[in-house]
């Protein structure tokens, strides 16, 4: 399958399989197939599927602060967002959100992603003033900030991407990493990659459970879930660096117009970015707890040295 994300689901349905020695069977499915695509977590919630997984920002319709788990413009690499979850809070502030409303246990980080191409597009990107009326597909906290800047943005799963610049419905999009997006045939319906790590440092997807489900599992059932997701996210996570390496070359010999998206454009989008997570944080406080945490590791990662 083309799309690299349902990787990550095939290899922890192996490994809980394969450790459990049959004892927990993992089926898995390609998005959509049981539920709309990014209504995982309601699937999860309805006891349709027992366990799922997807994008947190997908769900900033019911949990507002759910993009904080899954990027923060300026904010954490890959690498700090793993020691956070790990080693700081963030495990602790996700499963507070996920299980204060619905019916999941929260699992954890499928695993983080190096930084997402910042644009993908047919028009060029010289200044912010570029990024005013553009029709980009967008998603989370991001696309906000980028409407914030004049952008006509919208959303649809990554599988529509394709016709959709195909047809010049929109300009340009976000979405994931150099090595995914090539598997999606990208190359072949935008003109310009412009590469930053500003808007997304990382992207991941969260598995759940149902909870009933969850608490028919024996301890060393559940424990082995908690292991297969965190094994398989780490070395998703490490082959993904590798892969975006080789993809970008790649891009280069099939003729991708491959940029820095200009520091003007950087600038403009991070003043936008830090004005957007102040209004939002005066507004929530339960928004404003999780993201001084972000700020906070950020800093304890920065002053270590972990990038």
């Amino acid at each position: 399958m083309a799309d690299y994300y349902h990787q990550a689901v095939l290899r922890i349905a192996e490994h809980i399989t394969t450790m459990s020695n049959g004892r927990l069977v993992i089926e898995p499915y390609a998005g959509g197939s049981i539920v709309p695509a990014t209504e995982e977590l309601e699937g999860v919630n309805q006891g349709i599927l027992q366990m799922g997984s997807a994008c947190p920002m997908y769900n900033l319709g019911k949990f507002p602060q759910s993009a904080l788990f899954d990027m923060v413009s300026g904010g954490m690499t890959a690498v700090q967002m793993f020691m956070w979850h790990t080693r700081g809070n963030g495990d602790e502030l996700a499963a507070r959100m996920w299980e204060s409303k619905m019916n999941v246990k929260y699992i954890g980080p499928q695993g983080f992603l190096p930084p997402e191409v910042w644009a993908h597009s047919n028009k060029k990107i010289e200044t912010a003033a570029d990024i005013k009326g553009l029709k980009m597909r967008c998603s989370g906290d991001g696309g906000e900030i980028l409407a914030s800047m004049g952008a006509s943005t919208v959303f649809f799963p990554g599988a529509e991407l394709y016709e959709s610049m195909q047809r010049g419905v929109i300009d340009a999009f976000e979405y994931a990493s150099p090595f995914l997006n090539w598997g999606m045939a990208f190359h072949e319906v935008a003109e310009y990659m412009y590469l930053s790590p500003s808007r997304a440092p990382t992207d991941v997807a969260h598995v759940w459970a149902n909870k009933d489900a969850w608490a028919k599992l024996t301890p060393d059932l559940q424990l082995i879930v908690y292991d297969a997701v965190a094994t398989v996210g780490w070395d998703y996570f490490c082959e993904s660096i590798v892969r975006d390496d080789e993809a970008l070359v790649k891009y280069l010999d099939y003729g991708t117009k491959v940029l820095p998206l200009p520091e003007t454009v950087v600038s403009a989008y991070l003043d936008a970015a830090m004005a957007f997570y102040a209004k939002k944080s005066a507004a929530d406080p339960f928004y404003k707890e999780i993201l001084d945490a972000h700020w906070e590791f950020k800093a304890l990662c920065d002053r270590a040295g972990i990038k």
